[in-house]
């Protein structure tokens, strides 16, 4: 299952609509339908710790059961894996918090 499809089943068990996801993750339903349909070459790094936080999942969840080192293939970065999980984690707990502040 690849990640858009996830992030597809993920957005519907919420009940939310493309529009409402895209307008969480601040990019285009365009760009969401992209994603989901498998469409997009490339999942924006950062866009990834978005999905993560709004779906309070870890990075892995997102991943197929594949080599570790292929799982970048799927996104637009290069380096280290434990600079980019280090980081995702950032973002992640960044944005809960942003979240919870506005609640």
């Amino acid at each position: 299952m690849d990640i858009g499809f996830k992030i597809k089943k993920l957005r519907e068990s919420r009940n939310l609509t493309q529009d409402q996801l895209a307008v969480a993750l601040d990019i285009s339903q365009s760009e969401l339908s992209k994603i989901e349909n498998g469409k997009a070459k490339k999942i924006d790094f950062h866009l990834m710790g978005k999905v993560c936080a709004f779906f309070n999942k870890d990075f892995v969840y997102f991943q197929e059961k594949q080599d570790p080192a292929k799982i970048l293939e799927n996104f637009n970065i290069d380096i280290s894996t434990e600079k980019i999980l280090d980081e995702l984690s950032r973002i992640s707990n960044e944005y809960k918090k942003k979240l919870n502040d506005t609640k």
